[in-house]
């Protein structure tokens, strides 16, 4: 190869490198495709225990599993397609409300595929469930399908230390927009005590 085809190659190289490059850039700079999810809100401790099927304290054993699961039902429909979903599974250590007992390991599905289509909220609150975390989970329950939080912003709350803390501003516990995370009571209104004792407290006063 003379030395002007050894330049036109390298100069080549550079371009394609370059390319390459701003290609990168750009693709990181596009929005995120996400899924909006439509979800009922709870203003209070006790409608969101009247809404959940189970409300659980759980440990995350295994966690950010992407599958496509069929979730619409409606019958004689032909163009149905599997939804993306986040799946984790969690061991019970406490029930306060349910038909499960403490040891099961139930599987919990959140919408969305977290890497690369999440569900909006989700994804702005940091909010798909993460292995060896503690979690405070009020659940729907469903035929022929894994669990689902009542919905995103309120039926995950993190238990760290028996204190609770959540990253969504709708979040019946543990969130506080100066910082220090907060419980509402059965009341509705906000406390400083965000201990998981005394989350669970308020939520059995609404229980059968």
């Amino acid at each position: 190869m003379t030395i002007k085809s050894k330049k036109a190659a390298s100069v080549l190289g550079v371009v394609v490198l370059s390319m390459a490059l701003a290609l990168l850039i750009c693709t990181s700079l596009l929005p995120k495709p996400m899924l909006h999810g439509d979800y009922p809100y709870y203003p209070d401790v006790e409608s969101i225990t009247s809404a959940a099927d189970v409300i659980v304290v759980g440990e995350v054993v295994t966690a950010r599993n992407v599958k496509k699961l069929m979730v619409d039902k409606t019958s004689n429909k032909t163009n149905k397609e599997a939804t993306p979903y986040t799946l984790s599974t969690v061991k019970v250590t406490n029930v306060i409300k349910g038909d499960v007992s403490i040891g099961d390991v139930i599987t919990i599905k959140q919408l969305g595929d977290y890497k690369n289509k999440p569900e909006a909220t989700l994804h702005e609150m940091d909010g798909y469930l993460m292995k060896e975390t503690e979690q405070l989970m009020f659940l729907c329950e469903y035929d022929g399908s894994p669990y689902s939080p009542v919905n995103p912003a309120q039926g995950m709350v993190e238990v760290k230390d028996g204190m609770l803390h959540s990253n969504n501003k709708y979040s019946l516990f543990g969130y506080s927009s100066d910082g220090v995370n907060t419980t509402a009571d059965m009341t509705g209104s906000v406390r400083t005590d965000n201990s998981l004792d005394a989350a669970i407290e308020s939520i059995k006063q609404f229980t059968d």
